[in-house]
């Protein structure tokens, strides 16, 4: 294989896990074929450039247990792999992308060709604009980031744990990323009936994510909804008490207070 086309191989390919698992080459989608070779390549998306040994891929593929060509089906299954992500790759030639270690296969792709990893990229660029004041580019890097989002991570791997685990990370990554993209926005200034419309729809959804209250009861005292605002915090406080057994943190206690002592609440109460 010449260097061009392993170039253009490795630096073309997009490999999508947050929704259902999909790779993307210039000319579309590549076919990945059935579940559980789908789910040798989601394994090895779990640790993109690392060795990942036999041992896990047959856990997280087989997880009521192995069948007893287990060697073979799973030589068949990256074989398969192979031949989709490196067409042009000559029978007995060294495969680039998925390559056989000596303890294991790797997955030889750079960082920002994995959706995941573009995601955590953008978020930390969005956040790092925040924390500057640079309102405007934050809100794009941090809308661009959950636009990379298509459904849940890693379903191909089921209940398998280290896909629960990191498909849980990414999940609170993908709230914080919300908080921050709805702080840039209301200090920013957009659209307010927007900003409730959606810090509401999300607050209801995760009851006990107090920042979420915080900026839904910010964006409905900047819209002149006090009491609205003062409801949102009574129902936060309610499902903290009743569910985890525990009063609202600090901020949400002084900007309750703030409110009830109808002290000025808007964008400064963002730079607090």
């Amino acid at each position: 294989m010449s260097v061009k086309t392993v170039t253009h191989l490795t630096g073309e390919l997009s490999f999508n896990i947050l929704g259902p698992l999909a790779v993307w080459s210039p000319t579309g989608p590549l076919p990945l074929g059935p579940a559980r070779q789908r789910a040798v390549l989601s394994t090895l998306l779990l640790a993109p450039g690392q060795v990942v040994g036999a041992e896990r891929l047959t856990e997280a593929i087989w997880p009521a247990g192995p069948p007893g060509n287990v060697v073979a089906s799973l030589h068949s299954y990256v074989s398969h792999l192979r031949r989709q992500l490196e067409p042009d790759c000559p029978p007995r030639g060294r495969n680039r992308i998925l390559r056989r270690e000596a303890h294991g296969y790797v997955l030889a792709v750079e960082r920002d060709r994995v959706d995941a990893c573009r995601f955590e990229s953008r978020l930390r660029d969005g956040r790092g604009l925040l924390r500057n004041g640079r309102y405007a580019e934050a809100s794009r890097a941090l809308t661009a980031s959950l636009a990379l989002w298509r459904g849940a991570p890693y379903a191909e791997l089921g209940d398998y744990e280290p896909a629960v685990r990191e498909a849980a990370r990414l999940e609170e990554l993908r709230l914080m990323t919300w908080e921050a993209l709805w702080e840039a926005e209301l200090a920013w200034g957009r659209d307010n009936g927007a900003a409730v419309a959606e810090l509401a729809a999300l607050s209801a959804r995760y009851p006990n994510r107090e920042r979420l209250g915080w900026l839904l009861m910010v964006a409905l005292c900047e819209a002149g909804r006090q009491a609205e605002a003062v409801r949102v915090y009574h129902r936060i406080r309610r499902a903290l008490a009743q569910e985890l057994g525990v009063d609202p943190g600090r901020d949400l206690r002084v900007l309750f207070t703030r409110i009830l002592r109808d002290e000025s609440v808007g964008r400064m109460c963002l730079q607090h």
